[in-house]
């Protein structure tokens, strides 16, 4: 590996102990792991004790404790311990098929791009059940995205999707991967992708660096993140105008049928939202206890679209106050 740059791979991760030692075995097997630093975001789930058994056989296996900073902000800590030219952060529910890191270094060997942004499919269940809707939903919108990225070389920086992704040390302490204003919310990645872009940074998106999502969701965390995102989408062009344009009236109403957009509107009332939303969670469970499944993703969508416009006007708020 002498010709290849060398690579600190970082692992954040927050109570994330039963997947770990499954995620960290390949990135170890790989040769060009120069080292691999495990950063526990505030966890005490056992992560840092299941890290330092493994480090004890393995020296260049590390783990660094932090409080609590979300996901950029520990990777940020990563790689401020790294000692490797080029970085490599894996999301902690990610496994390497065998040939990742090697693969990473040998792209930044051939200087294809700033930003390598490896492929990571979600493992879908062959069997489907009444409550995976959700991964189903959040599967199908990884893979458009790599889609855009294989037409788009500048998407790959502009609209960065982390967990499996790599760029030069310096250039990381440079830009800063943390932004307080995305601490909390859905987009940090994205945040963090667009301050690179602004620096001048190129991106390439390459599938042959793979490797298994092992994401769950549940319908809880489905509304959660849609709430996040809409709270995202008021936060990014405030940071971003240059590059995101503030969302417009009627936003999340757009491209859907007339009923069903008046239905969207009418829940930017808070009491029509609370009745629509806990309707459409009842509806969900029964489309899918009744195996509908066509249904139950357009009922999905439509709910996502109503607790994104709740998170949007809810940071609004905030910022009002």
């Amino acid at each position: 590996m002498a010709e290849y740059p060398s690579i600190s791979v970082v692992v954040p991760t927050y109570y994330g102990a039963g997947l770990l030692e499954r995620v960290l075995r390949p990135l170890l097997d790989d040769p060009a792991t120069s080292e691999l630093i495990v950063v526990i975001d505030g966890s005490r789930d056992g992560s840092k004790e299941l890290v330092d058994r493994l480090a004890e056989d393995e020296p260049r296996l590390r783990a660094l404790f932090i409080e609590n900073r979300g996901d950029m902000g520990a990777r940020e800590a990563g790689a401020q311990a790294a000692g490797g030219e080029v970085v490599l952060f894996i999301d902690d529910d990610v496994v390497a098929h065998p040939g990742l890191v090697s693969g990473h270094a040998r792209r930044h060997a051939e200087r294809a791009a700033d930003i390598v942004v490896g492929y990571m499919p979600v493992a879908v269940p062959d069997r489907r059940t009444s409550d995976d809707f959700a991964l189903r939903l959040y599967a199908s919108a990884y893979e458009g995205r790599c889609d855009i990225y294989e037409r788009d070389a500048e998407s790959v920086v502009r609209d960065l999707w982390g967990g499996n992704f790599s760029m030069r040390r310096s250039d990381c302490l440079a830009i800063g991967m943390s932004n307080r204003g995305f601490t909390e919310h859905y987009h940090a990645d994205r945040d963090f992708g667009i301050r690179c872009l602004e620096a001048g940074l190129s991106g390439t998106f390459d599938r042959h660096l793979s490797s298994a999502h092992l994401h769950e969701r549940t319908l809880d965390s489905f509304v959660r993140d849609a709430r996040s995102q809409g709270a995202a989408a008021v936060l990014m062009p405030r940071f971003h105008p240059d590059t995101v344009p503030a969302p417009q009236a009627g936003y999340y109403a757009r491209d859907l049928p007339r009923p069903v957009s008046d239905v969207v509107r009418l829940t930017r009332r808070p009491r029509a939202y609370a009745a629509a939303a806990a309707s459409m969670k009842q509806l969900l469970r029964l489309a899918g206890a009744a195996r509908l499944w066509p249904l139950q993703e357009a009922l999905a969508r439509v709910l996502r679209r109503i607790e994104q416009q709740h998170g949007a006007i809810d940071q609004s708020l905030r910022r009002g106050k």
